[in-house]
């Protein structure tokens, strides 16, 4: 019948999908493409460049500022005088020129040591800039690697969704041809129908979820959406990690957030610092070089010409402001002292979560055991459900049991596999280990 031809060309599109154009990718050599071609991170390089760029002796105020002026005005006057003695003097549209020009230097040459401090500050910052960016690099690894390995695993459920298909659909066919021989029934055919369209569901399911995962890896390597992208490893490789005190040891070296929090403790010493110095005098010297010429069409002086220069020594202190420094300054100190609670704080989460997540990875390793030994029981009684379905010693609605059981089994394994690898890479990242492990 043509309903027949229709369900088995739906039941072919389910089992043997199509072959998508792509390229498979190592995790390797996808962090190498998007280390090169990610938005973001070219964004953040930008910003530690503007750091670098920052951090000279000339944006911390040591050296002198130079300044060159000119000035030529043109002037048109009408003018009408008298003198004391009767004379009148007038004149209509009389032209007046003035040029100046002035060459100027201000060095402050003492500021109570703030300089130093600015010097250190943007240091730090620069420091800062190019840790943010490393800080970037790990997070877009951590985020491949995470997708890169859920990709795999869920193309592996897809083939054990597959699979359960495929056993469905024998089961469909054996009832179909049952009743052909009268030797089948309604009831049985009909659940075999249903769980067979179940599975299929599911499988179009599993099949949506790998294309949206896909197009996660594309969109952080500048790839078009519809790019197919394949792992090049069919299964989730688990590296193993170090004791938790090695652990440790490595991420009071290595890790990001506690060297974060050192920086910062560092720049709020700087701003202090800068803060103190403006209780001291600041002392500045000074010089400059003028020229300037003078015509007139009327007036005492028909021309006139000045140059020469000038030079000197400026001190400023400020006596009182209404107690602002001082406040700022006791809020400085808070400030240091805050940062350094905050370092102290990073420390102790730092030893708490390489604690919650080894004992995770221990008992993941102790559930795998159990599950692989429930793996092998799984598939070998499906394996005799079958041959029992087949020859008719047990009812569809048994054999759907086994089949169930067993793709619990393998889903859980799959899974458990996953989430040892995910601890693994948050593992490897807090003690700094990341960029060695994939790259």
């Amino acid at each position: 019948m043509l309903w027949k031809k229709i369900n088995m060309l739906v039941l072919a599109m389910v089992l043997f999908p199509l072959q998508f154009l792509g390229q498979s990718y190592t995790l390797t050599e996808l962090v190498q493409k998007a280390l090169e071609e990610n938005y973001q991170l070219q964004i953040a390089r930008n910003y530690e460049q503007m750091a670098q760029n920052r951090n000279t002796y000339g944006f911390a105020g040591f050296l002198p500022s130079v300044n060159v002026t000119g000035e030529q005005v043109w002037g048109i006057q009408n003018t009408e005088q008298s003198f004391f003695t009767g004379e009148v003097r007038s004149g209509d549209n009389a032209l007046n020129t003035r040029f100046n020009a002035m060459a100027e230097v201000d060095w402050t040459v003492f500021d109570g040591f703030s300089m130093f401090a600015r010097k250190d500050r943007l240091g730090h910052l620069a420091r800062l800039g190019k840790m943010e960016t490393r800080f970037f690099i790990e997070q877009t690894i951590t985020d491949i690697a995470h997708v890169y390995n859920q990709l795999i695993k869920e193309k592996q459920l897809l083939q054990i969704y597959r699979q359960s298909a495929e056993f469905s659909s024998f089961r469909l066919n054996l009832e179909s041809r049952k009743r052909q021989v009268g030797a089948g029934s309604t009831l049985l055919y009909n659940q075999a129908l249903m769980d067979f369209n179940s599975d299929s569901v599911l499988l179009s399911d599993q099949q949506m979820l790998v294309k949206e995962l896909q197009i996660q890896i594309n969109r952080n390597i500048n790839e078009p959406p519809s790019y197919e992208v394949h792992p090049m490893d069919e299964h989730i490789e688990l590296l193993g990690v170090e004791s938790s005190d090695v652990l440790l040891e490595r991420a009071l070296e290595n890790n990001m957030n506690l060297e974060r929090a050192h920086l910062e403790e560092m720049l709020a010493d700087a701003d202090y610092r800068i803060q103190r110095g403006r209780q001291y005098p600041q002392v500045s010297v000074f010089g400059n070089y003028a020229f300037t010429e003078q015509t007139s069409e009327l007036g005492f002086v028909e021309s006139s010409l000045q140059y020469g220069g000038q030079f000197g020594i400026r001190v400023r202190f400020n006596l009182y402001d209404g107690g602002r420094e001082r406040i700022q300054l006791r809020n400085l100190q808070l400030e240091q002292r805050n940062m350094s609670l905050d370092k102290q704080d990073t420390h102790a989460h730092l030893e708490s979560e390489i604690a919650r997540l080894k004992n995770r990875y221990n008992a993941y390793l102790g559930q795998k055991e159990l599950l692989q030994e429930s793996l092998e029981a799984a598939r070998q009684t499906l394996s005799i459900a079958s041959e029992q379905l087949e020859a008719g010693s047990i009812s569809g609605f048994d054999f759907r049991q086994a089949q169930i059981t067993a793709l619990m089994v393998e889903v859980q394994v799959v899974e458990l596999q996953y989430r040892i690898k995910s601890v693994e890479i948050d593992l490897y990242r807090i003690s700094g280990d990341l960029l060695d492990k994939v790259l």
